[in-house]
């Protein structure tokens, strides 16, 4: 194995963080007392929060594709903390850092407008204030046709403010947006998530902003949303649409507060005007303004054990009850809650505990909402809540140890099978190790370990499509998972695949699919071959779907894993692949080093190998030194003729004049152009080997010896080429084989010619590179690298 990063290009190349040591240290579990225990589940930093709304938040209900792993899926990821280089030559990428692709502010880029226009270029009106040029105050850029008037917010009031609250602290609840209204309600919910985590809010808003002319106002604001591996800023200006002089869509309690006005407006125009909005989902926006892995799954206890503890951000949104908003249990229906926290009590009183019909320990979940409570409602009034028996039956000291964990009025406690029963899909967004220590209130929780890498297929190359392709499944990227032995527990991963994807859409679907397969393999098995996909069923696959990202959460034993993301057969497209882990494991990109493992233009250069009467009778028809023409008509005049060049012409086919350069190149050290009369046997010899490789891996034959034109023009498969290789001696990278696709395959297929050229260019450029002198080696010219000068020269 090579390392990931040396065959990663410009475009695609591996990105990972920086392990840093706070980030890899495993957050202990704290306990309490044995009559009222909390597990490290708990955290009371991490607080995230529902979106508000009382109206649809499931969105079209759970991404049924995004699954808890099946019965047969295991669990857990760590890092080290060394710089990325393991023994053998592989890259270990369970890191904590994530280069600004998960997290931080590094990879932040300008999105240019909609377009691609000139984003944020300062455009003054009549009034000396900016106006958006590439977002007007239109009724295209609206949702419904209704009267607006669009104004700025000091026509709304005198005095307006985009905040209230210091940088680095929690919004108060006037400066959050209203629950109800005709604001994107995803949106709003991403929002209420986030409202107890400031340093990632204001990643996205943010706060230095102002409307004080005296400290650079100019009715401009920009903001900031993850969109694919990057953060791009969006800036709009501060025309607003408004019905009844107050913003018409989503805006603050207080009315003299516009950030979330404004942000809306930008969300607008990065998905191309507000109507555009209706199509996304409470997962969508968590990644918009995030940058997690996001998935939705059905609400379930191993779940929550697993997720909770973790740097995850977890929104459930309650189920429908017929007829009514709230609940007599005082839920409100379809409403996002976020779960932040878990605890195990015990009854203080055994008459308490025959009363309700249980005994032992009682698992409670703690929910936040920050629009709960006052005019809006939506507090659980049930078991367990603060006016309840169960409650009351605690002791005193346990009482006050889950208020103490609840003092905020937005939280309360119900028991997790109550949890289970009244709330249908639970919104996962898995905090990358960056974002983790960006924000304090994630770090009583336990960072996640992160690799990523970009890449893309290639039809012909690595586009092998599912598992049920057989034949070419084997050729999709392959990237090795090792959860070392010795942990207690199983690892838990997350496997994450993105296609690339247009925010501006109108609608909610991409077009393509995507998925992906895993395979537990054998220690010794450096890649997954179609031979052993015939024989043996994945350990676990997403199967394609046409949305933006495909997650799963996985629960892995000790032993090594193939991940293999692929679109649909053939079809081209790139990829983004994040994973996951909460302790340490090992994962790179299986690749292969570029070599010619048996030098058989050394053993055809032999003396002994050379047969005189043919060595005579060249010279007694041609010059001591040749040229590539007349190369070609030795190989075509003597094709089935002569015994000595048997195999390599025929009648108006054979090897073309292309063909002869490569080959006249492997022994024209000088690079005159003109080959000794001496060699052409040993070429001849080395291209009647390459040619049964290519019978063997190839198309079937009748067992003759004359390769007569129908073999000269018989095709295999390109997604064959890398066995191709293998059978005539040598191996490339993923890298190499990829332009050895471009450069000699045409519809998905390969010629003998093509097969014969890529073998003459591999020799020549392992040739070239082994001569060069040890001065010329000090350059930063890598094999890799001269190999695909070769290839494209």
């Amino acid at each position: 194995m090579i390392p990931i990063t040396s065959m990663a290009s410009s475009e695609e190349e591996l990105i990972r963080g920086s392990a840093s040591s706070y980030a890899m240290s495993l957050m202990s579990e704290r306990r309490g007392s044995s009559r009222c225990e909390f597990s490290a589940y708990d955290n009371k930093g991490f607080q995230s929060n529902g979106g508000p709304k009382v109206r649809s938040w499931i969105n079209g209900s759970a991404d049924l594709q995004s699954t808890l792993s099946r019965p047969r899926s295991t669990e857990v990821i760590t890092a080290n903390g060394h710089n990325g280089t393991i023994p053998n030559g592989r890259t270990h990428i369970g890191v904590n850092g994530m280069n600004g692709m998960n997290g931080g502010l590094n990879g932040l880029n300008g999105i240019n407008g909609m377009n691609g226009g000139p984003n944020g270029v300062l455009t003054r009106g009549p009034g000396g204030l900016h106006e958006d040029l590439e977002f007007p105050p239109t009724t295209r850029t609206l949702s419904k046709k209704k009267q607006i008037v669009w104004m700025r917010p000091h026509d709304m009031c005198a005095r307006p403010q985009f905040r209230v609250s210091p940088p680095g602290s929690p919004l108060s609840a006037r400066e959050l947006p209203e629950p109800v209204g005709p604001g994107d309600p995803s949106l709003l919910a991403a929002l209420g998530c986030l409202s107890q985590l400031p340093r990632l809010l204001e990643r996205v808003v943010p706060p230095e902003q102002t409307f004080d002319t005296s400290n650079g106002y100019c009715g401009m604001f920009k903001f900031r949303f993850w969109q694919w591996g990057k953060w791009v800023e969006v800036r709009v200006d501060d025309r607003l649409p408004t019905r009844g002089d107050r913003p018409a869509h989503m805006h603050c309690a207080q009315p003299d507060i516009f950030w979330a006005a404004l942000l809306e407006k930008a969300y607008a125009k990065l998905y191309g005007g507000y109507a555009f909005l209706k199509f996304g989902t409470v997962g969508r926006a968590l990644q918009d303004l995030t940058g997690a892995v996001v998935q939705s799954v059905p609400p379930s206890g191993p779940l929550l054990g697993g997720a909770v503890p973790r740097s995850t951000l977890l929104v459930a949104i309650s189920g429908v009850e017929k007829e009514t908003k709230r609940r007599r249990s005082g839920l409100l229906s379809e409403h996002p809650y976020s779960v932040t926290g878990l605890a195990r009590v015990r009854a203080n009183s055994s008459d308490s505990s025959q009363a309700s019909g249980q005994s032992g320990d009682t698992s409670l979940i703690r929910l936040r909402s920050p629009w709960i409570g006052g005019e809006w409602g939506g507090v659980w009034c049930g078991a367990w809540s603060e006016r309840s028996w169960e409650w009351n039956a605690l002791n005193e000291r346990d009482r006050e140890l889950l208020s103490s964990r609840s003092s905020n009025d937005c939280e309360f406690w119900m028991s997790v099978s109550e949890f289970l029963s009244r709330f249908v899909v639970i919104w996962l967004a898995h905090i990358g190790p960056d974002d983790w220590a960006l924000e304090p209130g994630l770090h009583t929780r336990t960072p996640w370990r992160a690799a990523l890498a970009v890449r893309q297929w290639r039809a012909g190359f690595n586009a092998g499509g599912p598992h049920k392709f057989i034949e070419t499944t084997a050729t999709n990227p392959q990237f090795r998972i090792r959860v070392p032995a010795g942990h207690p527990a199983k690892a838990h991963v997350v496997v994450a695949v993105s296609q690339k994807y247009e925010c501006y859409r109108s609608r909610n679907y991409e077009d393509e699919e995507i998925g992906f397969t895993i395979y537990e393999v054998p220690p010794g098995m450096q890649r997954v071959t179609p031979q052993y996909v015939s024989e043996q069923m994945p350990l676990d696959f997403a199967p394609l779907s046409n949305l933006r990202e495909i997650a799963t959460f996985f629960a892995l034993p000790a032993g090594d894993f193939v991940v293999m993301p692929h679109s649909q057969q053939h079809r081209e497209g790139r990829f983004l692949l994040r994973i996951f882990a909460d302790q340490h494991t090992d994962v790179w990109e299986v690749n292969e080093e570029n070599l010619v493992i048996h030098n058989i233009a050394a053993e055809f250069c032999d003396e002994r190998t050379i047969d005189a009467r043919i060595l005579y009778k060249l010279r007694s028809r041609y010059p001591h030194e040749i040229e590539s023409t007349q190369l070609q008509a030795i190989l075509k005049a003597h094709g089935g003729n002569n015994r000595g060049f048997r195999g390599l012409g025929g009648i108006n086919c054979g090897p073309s004049l292309e063909l002869c350069r490569g080959m006249l190149a492997l022994r024209d050290p000088a690079l005159g152009g003109r080959l000794s009369i001496e060699h052409v046997p040993a070429l001849i010899g080395l291209m009647r080997f390459w040619k049964a490789a290519f019978r063997r891996c190839g198309p079937s034959s009748s067992g003759t010896a004359t390769l007569s034109r129908g073999i000269w023009a018989s095709k295999v498969s390109s997604y064959c080429l890398r066995g191709l290789l293998w059978a005539g001696g040598a191996t490339a990278s993923n890298k190499v084989l990829e332009a050895l696709v471009s450069r000699f395959t045409r519809n998905r297929q390969i010629t003998l010619e093509g097969y014969l050229l890529s073998m003459a260019r591999l020799h020549l450029a392992h040739e070239r590179y082994h001569s060069l002198d040890a001065k010329a080696k000090a350059s930063p010219l890598s094999l890799e690298e001269m190999i695909l000068m070769t290839i494209y020269s």
